[in-house]
């Protein structure tokens, strides 16, 4: 029998016996790969970024809550396609929430009465969200606000572009006439895997129009 066979594991004069330390090689091993895999999952949502990549001009612009249509006199411009990119690595099983705020116009001060302004009519292909339309003290422009979610699972350097349809929103009592240009700003939040992304943007109408 070998000194190996007739050691006592439990004298701590002879050292840890092999079948110690193997238990200690076994356990290790987990905790080393549990550990690399979670670094990777946050590098993926930190080289997502937001921005408007499209815009057109219409002569025909929708109703808000509605399937009727406005016809401007002079065409407006809008942007139309929200896009999220990704970077290195790839994103799987996320919901961004993306919030779209159009705010109040500038270019034509409206001190009595309301004017219309504009909002989100369809966000990816559909009416669903959820949609708000606020105007300070009754009078002026409105702000509107439309929140909704979307799905965002992306390969290394894919992108996710989301259409935005935007569309007139509120009513009108000024007799006040719009005679310049007006500009309303957007301001889009995107909020995945706990970050915050912003994509800024800007609707114009020009004078004549006659939409608002």
């Amino acid at each position: 029998m070998t000194d190996l066979d007739t050691r006592n594991p439990a004298d701590p004069a002879r050292g840890l016996s092999r079948r110690s330390v193997m238990k200690g090689a076994a356990w290790s091993v987990p905790v080393i790969v549990a550990s690399a895999a979670v670094p990777m999952a946050v590098a993926s949502i930190g080289n997502l970024s937001a921005s408007w990549t499209a815009q057109t001009t219409l002569l025909s612009v929708g109703v808000v809550g509605s399937a009727s249509t406005v016809t401007a006199a002079v065409a407006i411009t809008v942007p139309t396609t929200l896009t999220l990119a990704n970077g290195s690595g790839p994103i799987s099983g996320e919901s961004a929430s993306v919030t779209i705020v159009v705010q109040q116009a500038s270019g034509v001060n409206v001190a009595l009465g309301r004017v219309k302004g504009f909002g989100v009519r369809t966000f990816n292909g559909s009416t669903s969200g959820t949609r708000t339309i606020n105007y300070t003290n009754n009078v002026g422009y409105p702000v509107t606000t439309f929140s909704s979610t979307v799905p965002v699972s992306l390969l290394s350097g894919a992108s996710l572009n989301i259409p935005v349809e935007f569309g007139i929103a509120g009513d009108r009592t000024s007799l006040v006439n719009i005679g310049a240009l007006t500009t309303f700003s957007v301001t889009t939040t995107i909020t995945v895997g706990g970050r915050t992304l912003t994509a800024p943007a800007l609707i114009s109408v020009p004078v004549g129009a006659g939409i608002l």
